[in-house]
């Protein structure tokens, strides 16, 4: 005790010198040291940094952890089987995927199957007029849901209504 009584009062004569000899710089930078480390070490426990969990805190990160990557890969699986091994055809110069089931023979250009999420949004649909040649547009609304692996349209934009329609397969 004795000793660090001493220490303070060697610090407040420092204070008034304007030159240190190598001993006193050394004192000096050393308390500064020990001066950060407990500054530091204070603040790395209130940030969390070396936080340690227990046993059930980390089974329950893990099992969160484990819970979003399932999710994710199931919502990864609907979407590759919303697009995989579907029928495709080509109208001019472009490519396309046909729906079924829909009031007529609508197709999607492959490239907007893409952009569709679970927000609706405008896309174009293409069909075939009655002269087969001649290929005309409508714009709808279509999203996705991620428990399916169909596309929900809605014809009408003021009276949102939406049905689900898979795209044609491969046969």
């Amino acid at each position: 005790m004795d000793s660090h009584s001493s220490e303070i009062t060697d610090i407040k004569s420092f204070s008034k010198k304007e030159t240190y000899t190598a001993e006193e710089k050394k004192f000096i930078m050393d308390r500064l040291n020990e001066e950060r480390l407990i500054h530091q070490r204070a603040e790395e426990e209130l940030k969390g940094k070396k936080r340690s969990f227990t046993e059930e805190e980390k089974k329950k990160i893990l099992d969160k952890l484990n819970e979003k990557r399932l999710s994710t890969q199931k919502r990864e699986e609907i979407k590759k089987k919303r697009l995989h091994n579907k029928k495709s055809y080509k109208l001019a110069n472009k490519e396309f995927y046909k729906f079924k089931n829909m009031e007529r023979e609508y197709y999607i250009e492959i490239a907007d199957c893409d952009k569709i999420t679970t927000r609706a949004s405008i896309v174009t649909l293409y069909y075939k007029s009655v002269s087969e040649y001649e290929v005309k547009k409508k714009d709808v609304l279509i999203k996705t849901e991620i428990y399916s692996d169909k596309f929900f349209v809605s014809y009408d934009w003021l009276r949102v209504y939406f049905k689900a329609y898979s795209l044609e397969d491969e046969k």
